[in-house]
């Protein structure tokens, strides 16, 4: 049987049930015969909830401590050729050969290795990155137990995911075939094809002594640090559900992978599904998110460092901290405030100003160089490709234009500033993963980085995270509080006021536009014009991410999350329905703009 891409979009609404996982059939899929064959090959994606324990599940029969070897092989994909077929000089077809480590802990699969994991040597594009899953025991499996977890593939050279999940059956000696299914994926780049996979293969297994304390009892604090979540249908009793239907109104389903609104710190889940039914482990998919990492983590990063070593920091220049081999003179003045808010002055695109547009430039008016530059591995070849690019004649602080480039000069300049204060082995991730992700409930955060030796890799900052919802909600919940946590200042407080437009500062015009008025842009934030029924006019911060990645900081301090493919729809739709929950006039966190500043 083949699986087509319309067969994908059709079968979502047949398999979605509305935020639960639906109840489980039969092993009618992936039964012992089945993921114990060598020679089966599957025909397509089934129901997520085969990769699930079913109704006549029982605690696993065994512990499982060891790794698990997958060998590079072709994926079975729809379409069937992934194209490009090569990237990088790295083929797209193949999934990566690996070792995953696991330990089962109390009906758990605890992951060792959490981060992105690149295969050494490998003909692969892509990588890979494992969160946990299950551990149960069924009838009819002979004696051996079954263990489950989610993954998503990805490129470090980019930031789409691919989200997916696998199981086998385990004993104490020996493994089934590793049963996989990649079922929901973002909006790609340099990849043109839109696929699924579905695939099983040999494994090794080599039992091994990983169990540790420490391991262990990270894993609790994972799970103790999870959001309350809660159904969207609460929302609808509480509210009702004609006041609520805004939030992703016109909006294809199907191009929705996550949505929900965090209100208190807790998550109303709107959406969670894929193609074959609800994503099995919600909490555990990741996004790759793109340009919102310009603030989850650019943003959050300049707000550490200027908590540590001042508010002045926005006003360093670049070229104090970089060796600056352009052949003009455009960086004399630029400042890490110029190069968050994309204002820097350098790039591409017309002189046209009246009125500026914000994409003017953009990576299609140098795309081979740009390619160039994007596909550079080290931070100094990126550096070398960036001061290639002239400047504009109005220099920096007037107009913004969109620079992915402008964000890595930003990470290479804050990257440089922490060697300098802390030393040449000092690693600016690292710090922000100790200082600011841990110690708000976020334990592990995927990040692309830079190829280094012998010195800390530099992460991109303008994309390349990989978020679940509630580390978008987590961090949001910290911009939302001025940088204070449990009475604690982790990020600056100045930093985050002018950023939410709390102080007289405001951003540059960006050539677009709501109903309610114009959008501006500044330290990574849209501001997005709001007008409540009274009249009152507020700009709302705003992150967007390439394809439809969407977090939506309201006035009131609610959030609005929407990841998938639907574009960069505005986030007008998610604040009325907030405004309705709680109105913005009587809940408001910031002030509203003053009728000169919304004209």
């Amino acid at each position: 049987m083949q699986f087509t891409f319309l067969t994908i979009l059709v079968s979502f609404s047949c398999l979605w049930s509305g935020g639960v996982l639906a109840a489980q059939p039969q092993r009618a899929q992936l039964g012992f015969a089945q993921i114990m064959s060598a020679t089966y090959t599957p025909a397509g994606p089934v129901s997520n909830s085969y990769f699930m324990p079913q109704q006549s599940k029982h605690p696993a029969l065994q512990p499982f401590s060891g790794a698990i070897t997958i060998v590079e092989h072709a994926m079975h994909t729809e379409p069937s050729a992934i194209v490009p077929a090569k990237i990088a000089g790295k083929i797209t077809q193949l999934f990566p050969g690996i070792a995953l480590h696991f330990v089962s802990h109390e009906g758990y699969l605890v992951p060792v290795e959490r981060d992105l994991l690149i295969a050494a040597d490998s003909d692969s594009y892509w990588q890979i990155q494992i969160s946990p899953g299950r551990v149960w025991s069924e009838e009819n499996d002979e004696g051996m137990s079954r263990a489950s977890f989610p993954f998503f593939i990805t490129s470090n050279i980019e930031n789409e995911s691919y989200n997916g999940v696998a199981t086998f059956l385990y004993d104490d000696k020996s493994v089934s075939e590793l049963r996989y299914q990649i079922v929901q994926q973002l909006s790609p780049f340099f990849v043109e094809t839109w696929f699924v996979a579905a695939n099983q293969e040999p494994i090794g297994y080599q039992p091994m002594d990983l169990a540790s304390d420490e391991l262990i009892d990270n894993f609790k604090k994972e799970l103790a640090d999870r959001l309350v979540w809660r159904e969207w249908t609460e929302l609808e009793s509480k509210y009702g559900k004609q006041h609520l239907s805004d939030f992703n109104a016109g909006i294809d389903p199907q191009q929705v992978a996550a949505s929900g609104l965090v209100i208190d710190n807790e998550v109303y889940v709107y959406s969670m599904g894929t193609p074959w039914g609800d994503y099995p482990y919600p909490r555990e998919m990741r996004h790759g998110v793109w340009s919102a990492t310009k603030t989850l983590a650019g943003l959050v990063t300049l707000a550490r460092m200027a908590q540590k070593y001042g508010d002045e920091i926005l006003d360093y220049k670049i070229r104090d901290y970089l060796h600056i081999t352009a052949d003009h003179n455009g960086y004399d003045n630029v400042t890490l405030r110029h190069a968050l808010s994309m204002a820097t002055g350098i790039g591409t695109g017309s002189e046209n100003v009246n009125p500026n547009a914000i994409s003017d430039g953009y990576i299609y008016s140098d795309l081979e160089a740009y390619t160039a530059w994007y596909l550079a591995p080290t931070i100094a070849e990126k550096l070398d490709y960036s001061f290639k690019v002239q400047n504009h004649p109005w220099g920096p602080g007037k107009h913004v234009r969109y620079r992915d480039r402008d964000i890595v000069l930003l990470a290479a300049a804050l990257d440089s500033i922490y060697r300098q204060k802390e030393g040449d082995d000092a690693d600016l991730w690292q710090m922000m993963l100790d200082e600011v992700y841990g110690p708000i409930g976020i334990h592990h955060m995927p990040m692309n980085k830079t190829k280094e030796t012998g010195r800390a890799e530099v992460p991109f900052l303008g994309w390349g995270i990989y978020v679940t919802l509630d580390d978008i909600a987590k961090i949001s919940d910290l911009l939302q509080s001025g940088g204070r946590y449990r009475g604690r200042q982790i990020l600056s407080g100045g930093v985050l006021a002018e950023a939410m437009y709390e102080t007289g500062v405001r951003g540059l015009p960006t050539g677009a536009s709501n109903k309610y008025g114009h959008k501006t842009y500044h330290l990574s934030l849209w501001h997005e014009s709001f007008i409540t029924r009274s009249g009152t006019s507020y700009a709302a911060p705003k992150m967007i991410g390439w394809g439809g990645n969407i977090v939506q900081l309201m006035p009131n301090g609610m959030t609005g999350i929407r990841i998938g493919n639907a574009g960069d729809d505005p986030g007008v739709k998610m604040m009325i329905v907030a405004d309705r929950i709680r109105p913005f006039d009587d809940h408001a966190v910031r002030a509203p703009l003053s009728k000169s500043e919304h004209k």
